[in-house]
């Protein structure tokens, strides 16, 4: 296993004295994250208002929805700086669902600020691909 690290599920993700799948790497975590809350989000929707589920909830779901559907497209495609961006544009909108969310008192403070963070941390995650894509593009003068 010399120079080689394992991910979680004991597959080698590269070398990281070469930066080999150090992309593989950000989006695998990226996406986890983004897949550990939605799952968190599902038990949160439960207890909203049974009125909101086909409007407000049902928005909701689908901007998660698209955002999943950017990150796992900028996993696939060669340039992915436009993609990233599009993803970007939908975690802002996340991030309002969540503050409307709390303001119209459909979900606590504590699930707010749980719910808060963890974007929050998708979102540096996110930026550092978009710096990592910029740079790229820089040294490839793309």
């Amino acid at each position: 296993m010399g120079g080689y690290q394992r991910r979680y599920d004991n597959q080698p993700r590269g070398n990281p004295e070469t930066d080999e799948g150090k992309e593989q790497k950000s989006g695998l975590i990226i996406l986890q994250k983004s897949k550990d809350l939605m799952q968190y989000l599902y038990t949160s929707w439960v207890k909203y208002p049974r009125s909101e589920k086909p409007g407000f909830v049902a928005d909701y779901k689908q901007c998660l929805f698209q955002f999943l559907i950017y990150i796992i497209t900028a996993q696939k495609k060669y340039f992915k700086k436009t993609t990233l961006q599009d993803a970007d544009v939908q975690l802002e909108l996340l991030r309002l669902f969540n503050q409307l969310s709390y303001d119209m008192h459909f979900i606590d403070e504590k699930r707010y600020k749980l719910i808060s963070e963890r974007l929050c941390e998708i979102g540096r995650l996110l930026g550092g691909w978009i710096n990592s894509q910029k740079e790229t593009s820089k040294t490839t003068g793309k």
